[in-house]
């Protein structure tokens, strides 16, 4: 019975969740850096790029995945 608590455990980690306690505003990318294995930092940097390219485009993205994005939950922080 442990061996399938321990495979959702392990699967429910894989998971993208929104992290806000890492998180600047909503978590969206240091959940998202999580998922990828890549800093926050860069994404964060690559979404203020972005939001000088497309405009409010990325914003909106941003604000959708925040509502659309399921929170972290507690067991998964270390």
């Amino acid at each position: 019975m442990s061996y399938y608590k321990d495979d959702y455990y392990e699967r429910s980690s894989r998971r993208l969740y929104k992290d806000s306690f890492r998180g600047k505003i909503c978590g969206v990318f240091a959940g998202l850096g999580d998922y990828l294995g890549i800093n926050p930092g860069l994404l964060r940097l690559l979404g203020v790029i972005g939001i000088f390219m497309t405009g409010p485009a990325i914003i909106v993205a941003y604000f959708i995945a925040a509502l659309v994005m399921s929170e972290k939950p507690f067991h998964l922080y270390r």
